[in-house]
């Protein structure tokens, strides 16, 4: 069993048979180089009842070498957090303080659903101490300890969330360095976070000084070669740690964990060949031992060149595992080929990895044993399209055979949006999965290729072109953003190709290329407000937006609805993208005594928003938000408990309360598993793609004119409720829906439409030529782009 990372290594031996302790030690700059002192502050429950600033402490909650860490209570925002007191030792030493707390706030700048957050770096009574989120489902050790391996879903699962939060360390020029399961916490909905960026070395500022001195950095069961010799570190370091973390995920057991001291560990990580953990569990994939030997190259020339290239491999795997894209062997014993990502392009192809094929290759039949006989999972747990010849009522469906028809998915996987839009694309996979196992469409294989669009708008035009030009997808279902989607419809005109998108948006737009399945102003925004002002009795309305073109347009909706109402916009202002200035604009909400705010932020930034607004005292009580653009998903990056009681304004919620969108959940839940959460837009895709796939067999075709004209003539009973294309404008009728937050970030529906509604794009408020005429002003005004600079 792995070492209990929460002892304290003062009360245990490293004798070789009581095991080798896993700790964080750093050797060589902060007092002697042996790894049994611990750095911590001396009678830590002296604090408890004590008030930091404006904490209150309120319990002890664990200890290690880099701190103790405290439950305390933020008396300004009425939360709970979690506070790390730093040793005395690294406090005391002036240079070490100061590196440290500069490296803190770098890694205070990293905003990821998969990081754990720090609020603040502070002093105060002489503590220097760092204000955490408070992540309460435990650390992936404590649940090794207590129940063993992780089934291999899981466990991949687990460095796949890893790897995403790594990465966007990575963008920011931040290193780990100390990545292993103490460190992987489970959020309540059983999602990792990373935590601990103590450690974390920016490569922008004093690259490798820590090194410099000599001293060794890290947890020696989950070191790098490279931190093992005191040698210089970059990402590549971080890959190695998450191989390492892998195999202790999958076996239960540190890797070298026979060494009988710390020499013997970190000279293995430096001479020996990486641990292979079909040694300890046999049952384990050769593509994850695969994995497992590239990430813990000794060199790391021969490693994964980042934890993206990684990801990949591992998507790869857990694609199989979940039998999305594989079929058990043909009578020639070939195999059809595994889907993952493509490291050069982060697009979804067919071509395996180069990292994982010989693995893939030789024991493909292996995970194919997985994917329809999993012994990890729980009996009465198996997933759709098992097969169970026992029971002779099911209908026998050939699978699909022949060319596969390929469609593209364009979202972003990384970036400001990557939060919102990824789930987007596993709502579609989810829907090609089912048609897969249902015969295909036209008879053959649905073949989805997933490009990241990386949350910048001209990487959704090369996205997009190769799409098109080079994959030759028959339909490409994608974009979040009204400016990733004003960007790329003139492509899809030129090529006369078709994009179907999901999203809500502003309006003011029609193409012959685009099937419109989100909803027109009409659905959403019109109704919000005209219910806030006769159902909620609000008069003085804020709007607040990111600065592109659907808030933008959104606004000037909503101003010409609220002039027809008699209501009074009190203000507006508009924020960069992935903003975090947002406190005068809370400000002027409370100067102009708003009573209703219309959210139309996108992306991380309405976490340091609403964090804002209750910190001014702005409450759902005094001045409830309506937004635009939260759902499920974006909740989890908010406090929950600080969300109740606002509203959001959508089509479609998790909650709704009908057979169809029962069965819908149920079948996501049981693909992804019943933490994660569907909305809106996800909920879209996934129809999307369903009556796409009428259109084809409509049309007996695959030429995307023939698909949009057969589109044109769908309808489906959907889980949001029944819809249908509407021939004139490509959009679909909607019905809309107003939901309130609730404790379990869940939405009660509090009000919905009596009937769907037709789309009306172009509101009747202006007419067609001054709609054109804003987009026009706007467009030009931002140096012909569809969004404003940031000056962040």
């Amino acid at each position: 069993m792995l070492p209990d990372e929460n002892d304290s290594p003062s009360d245990k031996s490293l004798k070789p048979e009581s095991g080798v302790h896993e700790e964080t030690f750093i050797s060589g700059g902060l007092t002697s180089s042996s790894p049994n002192e611990v750095f911590s502050p001396k009678n830590p429950e002296e604090w408890i009842g004590k008030k930091l600033g404006h904490y209150e402490i309120r319990q002890l909650i664990g200890r290690g070498g880099m701190g103790i860490v405290y439950l305390a209570h933020d008396m300004s925002i009425d939360r709970d957090v979690a506070i790390k007191m730093l040793p005395n030792e690294l406090a005391n030493n002036p240079v070490l303080l100061q590196r440290f707390q500069a490296e803190a706030r770098s890694a205070g700048k990293l905003q990821h659903h998969h990081v754990v957050s720090i609020y603040e770096v502070g002093e105060d009574q002489s503590a220097n101490f760092l204000v955490m989120e408070l992540v309460s489902g435990g650390s992936v050790s404590e649940r090794l300890s207590e129940q063993g391996p992780m089934a291999i879903s899981d466990a991949t699962l687990a460095i796949v969330q890893a790897c995403q939060g790594i990465s966007a360390a990575h963008r920011l020029g931040l290193v780990h360095r100390d990545i292993k399961p103490a460190n992987l916490l489970f959020n309540e909905q059983g999602e990792i976070k990373i935590s601990d960026f103590g450690l974390a070395k920016s490569l922008k500022h004093e690259t490798l000084q820590m090194t410099r001195d000599g001293q060794v950095v890290g947890t020696p069961y989950y070191m790098s070669p490279e931190q093992c010799e005191s040698r210089p570190v970059d990402a590549r370091s971080d890959v190695y740690s998450l191989g390492a973390t892998y195999y202790g995920l999958l076996t239960a057991k540190s890797p070298y964990e026979e060494s009988t001291s710390i020499v013997q560990v970190m000279y293995s990580h430096c001479h020996a060949p990486p641990p292979d953990p079909r040694v300890v569990r046999a049952t384990v994939p050769a593509a994850c031992a695969e994995i497992i030997n590239k990430a813990m190259a000794i060199d790391p020339e021969d490693r994964y060149q980042s934890v993206d290239e990684m990801r990949v491999d591992l998507e790869a795997v857990l694609a199989a595992i979940s039998g999305h894209g594989i079929q058990l062997p043909s009578q020639s014993g070939s195999y059809s080929k595994l889907p993952t990502l493509n490291s050069q392009s982060h697009s979804r192809s067919f071509a395996r990895p180069a990292a994982v094929a010989a693995g893939i290759l030789l024991l493909l039949a292996g995970l194919a044993f997985i994917a329809t006989r999993n012994p990890d999972r729980p009996p009465g747990n198996e997933s759709i399209g098992d097969n169970n010849p026992a029971d002779s009522n099911i209908p026998v469906i050939p699978p699909p055979q022949g060319e596969p028809i390929r469609i593209g998915l364009l979202h972003s996987l990384s970036g400001t949006m990557s939060q919102s839009e990824s789930p987007v694309a596993d709502a579609a996979l989810l829907a090609i999965e089912e048609l897969n196992q249902n015969g295909g469409v036209l008879g053959r294989p649905v073949e989805p290729l997933v490009a990241d669009g990386r949350s910048d708008w001209d990487v959704f035009a090369k996205e997009a072109k190769r799409l098109i030009h080079d994959e030759e997808v028959v339909t490409v279902f994608g974009c979040w953003t009204s400016a990733s989607r004003k960007t790329i419809v003139p492509i899809f005109e030129e090529a006369n190709h078709l994009l179907v998108y999901p999203l809500q948006y502003e309006g003011v737009e029609e193409s012959p290329n685009v099937i419109y399945m989100g909803a027109a102003p009409n659905q959403q925004i019109l109704p919000a407000i005209k219910w806030a002002y006769a159902f909620d009795n609000r008069r003085r309305f804020f709007f607040v937006g990111s600065d592109y073109v659907f808030p933008r347009v959104a606004f000037e909706i909503a101003k010409d609805q609220l002039e027809e109402l008699g209501a009074e916009l009190v203000g507006s202002r508009f924020l960069p993208l992935g903003s975090h200035q947002v406190h005068e604009v809370v400000e002027e909400i409370v100067a102009a005594k708003a009573d209703v705010i219309l959210n139309c932020i996108n992306g991380s930034t309405n976490t340091d928003f609403f964090r804002a607004l209750r910190k001014a005292g702005i409450t759902p009580a005094n001045c409830p938000t309506i937004s635009f653009s939260i759902g499920e998903q974006e909740l989890r990056q908010l406090n929950v408990d600080e969300m109740v009681g606002e509203y959001a304004a959508w089509n479609y919620f998790q909650s709704i309360d009908s057979p169809v969108n029962e069965e819908f959940v149920a079948r996501f839940h049981q693909k992804y598993g019943p933490q994660r959460v569907v909305t809106d837009p996800m909920e879209a895709e996934y129809t999307g793609i369903k009556l796409w796939a009428k259109a084809v067999e409509q049309a007996e075709s695959t030429d995307p004119s023939a698909i949009r004209r057969a589109f044109l003539n769908q309808q489906l009973d959907a889980p949001e409720g029944p819809i249908r294309i509407d021939p004139a404008t490509q959009h679909c009728f909607k019905t809309p829906r107003i939901g309130k937050i609730l404790p379990n970030g869940q939405f009660d529906i509090v009000w919905t439409d009596a009937k769907p509604v037709a789309p009306a794009p172009y509101p009747p408020t202006r007419s067609t030529q001054d709609w054109r005429a804003l987009l026009h002003d706007l467009y030009t005004g931002w140096g012909n782009q569809w969004s404003a600079a940031s000056d962040e």
